[in-house]
C-alpha cells in the first residue's frame, strides 16, 4: 500500500478513545496510515465519574486521563484544537488552529443536555455533562453552604440551604446521593445543622431508576430516604425562574441550586454537520449497522452521536454503547483500508451500576444483581478495568489512590481505613537504624573473613554438603575433607572425656543427695520444678522460621543455591553479598532510592529466610523495610531531589510511554 490514508478522529470521548486504540493497534507499524485525533481539551474526560467532582469526593484530577497517558509514544497524533466545521465532499475539517484532510473520519463528539423547550431551566439551572459543568457545581454548593452560615434572614437561608436536583436516572441520582454525602461535611464544616438542610430530587416519572429492577429501586429509594432525601414522583417540571423550580401541580420549591439531568440529546456540533438525522434522534446521525453514515461511506459515527434503532428502540447513550459502535466503526475502518471481513453492529451490554455517594451502590451486572457493599466493588472493578485498558496499571493505581487511599470523611466504601498516612519524619530514625543494622550485617561479614580469600570460602553453609563452590581449588577440597575428618575424630574423643567426667559427676551428686534430709530435699526439688516451668518460654523467637535442615532450605539449596550461585566464584558470590548489604544499609540510612533499597531488603531477608538462616526476632527487618516503602525518604533524605530528577527522566523514555509503565505523569 503505497498511498498514505488519513484517519481522522473528532472528539476524545469514550468512543473516539477506544477507535484511536483499535485503529492505533492495527497500524502501529505501519506509516502509511496517519491517525489524528482532535479535542479541545488536553485529556479524556470520565463522564460516567463526573458527580463525585461535583460533590467534592473525588479532586478533579481523578477524572481526567491525559492523552499522553493514554496513547504515550504510540503512532496516533493527538491535537488540542476545536473543530468547528466539515466538508465532508471534499474530506476536509476546520478547526481554530489548522484545517484536518483525511480520508475516513470518526465523529465522537459527545452529548449535551436535553432541556426539552421548558421555560427557564437552561437558563437558570446547573448540568452535569462536562468537567467545567461539575466545577461549577462544585464551587458553588460550598459557596451556598459559607454564605448560609452567616445568614440571618430566614427565608434567605433556607433557600441557600435547598438543594434540587431534577431527574431520577442514573445522573440525578448519583448527583443525589453525593450532595447528601457533601451536605454532611459542610454541615460539620460551617455549624449548620443538618435538620436545616434539604435536598430534594424531583422526577416526572412514578419512580426512581426506571430502568433497574423494582427490588434494586426500592433499595435505592430507601437508602436515599434514610440519608433525608426528599422524592418528589410524578412530579413534573414545567418551567423555573431564578431561585424558584415550578412544578406541574403548582408548587413552587424556592432554591438558589437546581441541577438539571433530566436527559441527554446528540451534541450540536455533530446535529450542524450536515448528516442525515432523524425526527426522533435528538441531534444524533443516523448511521447503519456499521456505524457509517448513509450519506458518505467513509464517515462513521460512534458514541452518543451515532442513533442506531436495534430491536425497535434506539440505542442508549452509556459508556457501553459507546465502547461497542466504536469497535465496529474502527474494524470496518481496518476493512475498508486493508481488506477483510466487515463488522455489524449487535449491543452486548452487561448491565447497569449506581452509586448513591461512595458508600452504597445497586447495580445488575451480568445477570447478578447486588446492593450495598458488592454493588460498590463491582463499580470500582469496572472503572479500573477500563482504566487498564485504556492507560495501563498506572491509571489505575491513579484511581485506587482517588477512590480509596485518599478518600476522606468516610467517603468510601471502605471508610477511613486506607486513608490516614504516616508523615515521613515519624520513621525517620527506624529508617536510619535499619541502615545501621543492614551495614553492620556487611561489616561484620568483613571482620568475619568474607573477603579474606586466604580464608577460604565462608558462605558454604547456604550450599549442601556435596556441592564445591566455584573458585576452591581441589587440594582445598581434600584439605577441608581431611580437616571434617580430624573434627570427627576429635569430637569422638571428647565424647568420651564428656562421658567419664559426666559419670565422675553423677556419682559425687549421688552421695551429696544422700546426705540432705528428705524433707528439705523434697521441698527443693519442687520449689525448683516449678520455678522452672513458670520461666519456661511459650515461643523462642531466636530459632530460625525455617530449619536449616528442613524441607524448605534443603529444597532451595539443591534446587537454586547449587544448580545457580555455586558456579559463581565463592569470592564473587560473597563479595556481592557484602557488598548489597552496605550498599542496600547506606541507601536506607541516607533516604536514596528508599523505595528500591527498601526492595532489595525484603528480598535479601526472603533469601535468607530460606536459606533456614533468619530467625523470628529479625522479621522487623521485613516489616520495617515495608514501612520504608511509603515515601520515607523524602523526609531528611536523598529522594527529597533524586526521586523527582529520576522520574522526569523515566517518564519521558520511550519505553515507559509505550507500555504505560510510568510514575504520576509522561513528561514527554
Amino acid at each position: 500500500m503505497s498511498e498514505v490514508k488519513r484517519i481522522l478522529i473528532v472528539g476524545g470521548g469514550y468512543g473516539g478513545v477506544w477507535a484511536g486504540k483499535l485503529l492505533e493497534k492495527r497500524y502501529r507499524k505501519d506509516k502509511n496510515v496517519q491517525i489524528t485525533l482532535v479535542d479541545k481539551l488536553p485529556f479524556h474526560t470520565l463522564m460516567t465519574e463526573l458527580h463525585e467532582v461535583a460533590g467534592w469526593r473525588a479532586d478533579p484530577e481523578s477524572v481526567q486521563v491525559s492523552f499522553r497517558k493514554i496513547f504515550g509514544a504510540k503512532n496516533i497524533e493527538v491535537v488540542l484544537d476545536e473543530i468547528k466545521s466539515v466538508d465532508f465532499a471534499s474530506k476536509k475539517a476546520e478547526g481554530k488552529v489548522q484545517s484536518y484532510e483525511f480520508d475516513y473520519i470518526v465523529v465522537g463528539a459527545g452529548a449535551e443536555p436535553e432541556y426539552f423547550n421548558t421555560p427557564g431551566v437552561k437558563e437558570n439551572s446547573f448540568s452535569l455533562w462536562s468537567f467545567d459543568d461539575a466545577m461549577k457545581i462544585r464551587h458553588h454548593v460550598e459557596d451556598m453552604f459559607a454564605r448560609a452560615a452567616k445568614e440571618t434572614d430566614a427565608e434567605k437561608r433556607k433557600r441557600l440551604l435547598t438543594f434540587v436536583v431534577a431527574g431520577a436516572g442514573f445522573t440525578g441520582m448519583e448527583m443525589i446521593g453525593e450532595l447528601l454525602e457533601y451536605r454532611d461535611v459542610m454541615c460539620r464544616k460551617h455549624y449548620i445543622d443538618r435538620a436545616d438542610t434539604r435536598v430534594v430530587n424531583i422526577e416526572a416519572l412514578p419512580s426512581i431508576l426506571p430502568i433497574l429492577e423494582e427490588p434494586l429501586r426500592v433499595k435505592a429509594e430507601r437508602y436515599l430516604e434514610k440519608q433525608g432525601c426528599e422524592i418528589l414522583l410524578n412530579a413534573a417540571i414545567v418551567g423555573a425562574e431564578p431561585g424558584k423550580v415550578l412544578l406541574k401541580d403548582g408548587t413552587v420549591v424556592e432554591t438558589e441550586t437546581f441541577i438539571w439531568t433530566c436527559g441527554v440529546r446528540g451534541s450540536s456540533f455533530a446535529a450542524k454537520l450536515g448528516l442525515a438525522t432523524g425526527e426522533r434522534s435528538r441531534g444524533r446521525i443516523i448511521v447503519d449497522a456499521e456505524m457509517k453514515s448513509p450519506d458518505y461511506p467513509y464517515a462513521y459515527v460512534v458514541g452518543d452521536n451515532s442513533f442506531f434503532i436495534e430491536n425497535g428502540k434506539p440505542l442508549p447513550q452509556i459508556v457501553e454503547a459507546a465502547h461497542q459502535t466504536a469497535e465496529v466503526a474502527a474494524k470496518n475502518i481496518i476493512a475498508d483500508i486493508s481488506g477483510g471481513s466487515r463488522h455489524s453492529f449487535k449491543s452486548a451490554f452487561h448491565g447497569f451500576m449506581v452509586s448513591l455517594g461512595g458508600r452504597f451502590g445497586v447495580a445488575n451486572a451480568g445477570g447478578i444483581k447486588t446492593s450495598g457493599f458488592f454493588a460498590m466493588a463491582m463499580k470500582h472493578m469496572i472503572n479500573m478495568w477500563y482504566l487498564f485498558n485504556i492507560a495501563g496499571f498506572n491509571q489505575v493505581w491513579e484511581y485506587a489512590k482517588h477512590e480509596f487511599l485518599d478518600m476522606k470523611n468516610r467517603r468510601s466504601f471502605i471508610g477511613d481505613f486506607a486513608s490516614y498516612k504516616v508523615r515521613g519524619y515519624w520513621p525517620l530514625l527506624l529508617r536510619m537504624w535499619l541502615g545501621i543494622m543492614w551495614i553492620m550485617e556487611g561489616v561484620n561479614k568483613i571482620s568475619e573473613g568474607w573477603l579474606n580469600w586466604s580464608l577460604g570460602t565462608k558462605s558454604a553453609w547456604m550450599f549442601s554438603w556435596t556441592t564445591r563452590q566455584a573458585g576452591i581449588p581441589e587440594d582445598a577440597v581434600s584439605a577441608a575433607t581431611d580437616a571434617v575428618e580430624t573434627v570427627a575424630e576429635a569430637v569422638s574423643a571428647a565424647s568420651d572425656a564428656v562421658t567419664e567426667a559426666i559419670t565422675e559427676a553423677i556419682t559425687s551428686a549421688s552421695m551429696t543427695i544422700e546426705a540432705v534430709s528428705d524433707s528439705v530435699s523434697a521441698a527443693t526439688y519442687v520449689a525448683g520444678n516449678g520455678t522452672r516451668q513458670a520461666f519456661t518460654k511459650v515461643w523462642d523467637i531466636t530459632k530460625p522460621i525455617f530449619d536449616p535442615y528442613g524441607p524448605v532450605p534443603t529444597w532451595v539449596r539443591v534446587n537454586i543455591m547449587d544448580n545457580i550461585f555455586a558456579k559463581l566464584p565463592f569470592q564473587g558470590f560473597q563479595t556481592m553479598i557484602v557488598a548489597m548489604e552496605i550498599l542496600i544499609g547506606l541507601a536506607l540510612f541516607g533516604g536514596f532510592f528508599t523505595w528500591w533499597a527498601a526492595v532489595a531488603s525484603i528480598g535479601m531477608c526472603f533469601i535468607f529466610t530460606l536459606s533456614g538462616m533468619f530467625a523470628w526476632d529479625q522479621l522487623w527487618f521485613v516489616f520495617a523495610a515495608i514501612l520504608m516503602m511509603g515515601g520515607a525518604g523524602r523526609s531528611f533524605g536523598l529522594d527529597c531531589w533524586s526521586v523527582p530528577f529520576f522520574k522526569r527522566w523515566w517518564n519521558g523514555t520511550k519505553f515507559a510511554r509505550k507500555w504505560h509503565f510510568y510514575a504520576d505523569d509522561p513528561s514527554k
